[in-house]
């Protein structure tokens, strides 16, 4: 029930996004809460998960031609209307998927916003220009995203595969078989991202684990232009084009890529890749040596002797790029600092990275608060995690630079499950996910496999579950039994089987356990 105080939210001010989506979370009724999601559809392309899927299940009491209609009110590269209306369609099983799939189409003999998006669905699709071929691209990538973020898993997966092959099909015929691949400048903005770039780069190089062979990158804005130089360095034939000067794939971490004849996603294809090239850890970059001068500078104005171990921390928080659709991605630093006072204590010396938005550490001896200091550069935040004993991370694009080097990393709060970080010395500690009915933590790989592809807490909510960062005792815990176990270690885990190392939860008894 729509209660008085939202009503004169909205009298106030027909345009809020807040209030327009608090009155569909309380409608139940399909008709009211299809009409209202139109309105919202009409202020925001941003909805969130729950409500998205409410929208979708809603559409069933509305005629097909009414849903075309609504799809025909944009044009067909819209967010959100267009592939809303597509993937309820597919969710509510109004069109034959394998059917729409399997027949040809040609692309530009479509009328309208509505027939073009339905065709998109088709993997026999045939553009006509290379605006068309851009056009799809766009149109699949929205379709699949809603149908993810809908929770809608098992179809998101599915047009995930049609997307990558669609890709895949258009650059082999643009660019020919073992031709040059192209990535627009989404792949160089930021620094995981150019991380992913470089294990692809490197891996075209051996013949045959990769589909292409060649590398041009738009030019645009760079992250980090210390690790675009290594880049280019390991690379030396990646060549950098103007934008728009060859057909080129834009970054998206649901695109699945071509590895050794089979798809795979993105990480699992950087830990083959590291495999296949890499030194005994993976590592496709040599680490700096300790003489290197910006290292020197840095250890000498910290006040870390030549010879004492660092450890680098990296906590993903909202600052840097604010987002709540990545809210689950981001953790509490504070409720790491017992673990960095027990990291001192063995001998470590600690050093937290990240950029001027992050909240102060408290004044520990043996921490060096580098994220928010004058001592920040370029060169750094690349050299430091590369010279660490360990790295300690979280789902952020920092934490996964010290994998060039082979740096070993233990990651806490990971979050989501269906992209796991490679190498096979690393420990992957997820975010605990509990049912909100009794708070019972999910243990089991099935379940957690589905809820936590889950990226945004109102979905995860709408589900039944409902995530938590780590506690600090769990962290400290945890980054207690890697140290022990690193330091254990008497050889290099050996290059066989799957390039990933222990996946792990806290149970009910506060246990860490591997997940079952």
């Amino acid at each position: 029930m729509v209660d008085d105080a939202l009503r004169r939210r909205l009298v106030r001010e027909p345009g809020d996004v807040a209030a327009c989506t608090a009155v569909l979370r309380r409608l139940s009724a399909s008709r009211p809460l299809y009409d209202w999601f139109r309105r919202l559809a009409a202020l925001t392309i941003q909805v969130d998960g729950d409500v998205l899927r409410k929208a979708m299940e809603a559409t069933r009491v509305v005629s097909g031609p009414e849903l075309s209609r609504f799809a025909n009110t944009v044009s067909v590269t819209h967010r959100l209307v267009v592939p809303f209306v597509v993937a309820a369609m597919l969710a509510n099983r109004r069109i034959d998927y394998a059917k729409v799939a399997a027949t040809p189409c040609a692309y530009g003999s479509m009328r309208n916003s509505f027939e073009r998006g339905m065709a998109t669905l088709s993997d026999r699709l045939v553009p006509a220009s290379a605006r068309e071929i851009f056009e799809i691209m766009v149109v699949k990538q929205h379709i699949r995203a809603v149908l993810l973020e809908a929770g809608h898993l098992a179809l998101g997966n599915r047009v995930s595969e049609n997307v990558s092959a669609f890709l895949r099909e258009m650059r082999l015929a643009i660019n020919g078989k073992d031709g040059p691949r192209g990535f627009t400048e989404q792949w160089t903005v930021a620094i995981g991202h150019m991380v992913l770039l470089a294990f692809l780069a490197r891996g075209q190089q051996v013949p045959g684990l990769l589909d292409f062979a060649g590398v041009k990158v738009w030019e645009g804005p760079v992250a980090n232009g210390y690790l675009w130089r290594r880049i280019q360095a390991l690379v030396p034939d990646l060549e950098v084009v103007p934008r728009g000067a060859v057909f080129a794939d834009n970054h998206s971490s649901r695109n699945l890529e071509w590895v050794e004849g089979r798809y795979v996603d993105v990480f699992e294809a950087c830990g083959i890749i590291a495999d296949r090239t890499g030194d005994e850890r993976g590592a496709i970059m040599q680490r700096p040596a300790p003489d290197e001068p910006e290292l020197r500078r840095f250890r000498e104005a910290a006040g870390i002797g030549p010879g004492e171990r660092i450890v680098t921390v990296h906590g993903r928080q909202a600052g840097y790029r604010p987002n709540e659709q990545h809210d689950l991605r981001n953790v509490d630093i504070e409720s790491y600092v017992p673990a960095l006072r027990m990291l001192v204590r063995r001998g470590y010396r600690v050093v937290r990275l990240g950029d001027s938005t992050m909240t102060p550490l408290p004044a520990i001896d043996g921490l060096v608060d580098y994220a928010v200091s004058p001592l920040k550069s370029e060169a750094l935040d690349v050299l430091l995690p590369a010279a660490a004993a360990f790295h300690i991370g979280s789902s952020s694009g920092l934490s996964v630079v010290p994998l060039l080097f082979g740096v070993p990393c233990l990651f806490l709060n990971w979050h989501p499950f269906d992209l796991l970080p490679w190498g096979r010395s690393n420990w992957t500690v997820l975010k605990p996910i509990e049912a909100m009915a009794d708070g019972a933590p999910v243990t089991d790989r099935q379940t957690y496999a589905a809820v936590g592809q889950m990226r945004a807490r109102p979905l995860l909510n709408g589900f039944g579950y409902d995530a938590r960062p780590l506690k600090a005792s769990e962290i400290e815990r945890a980054v207690s039994g890697y140290v022990d176990a690193l330091e254990g270690e008497t050889a290099v885990p050996p290059k066989s089987g799957p390039n990933i190392g222990r996946i792990l939860v806290f149970d009910t008894d506060g246990r860490l356990r591997d997940l079952a």
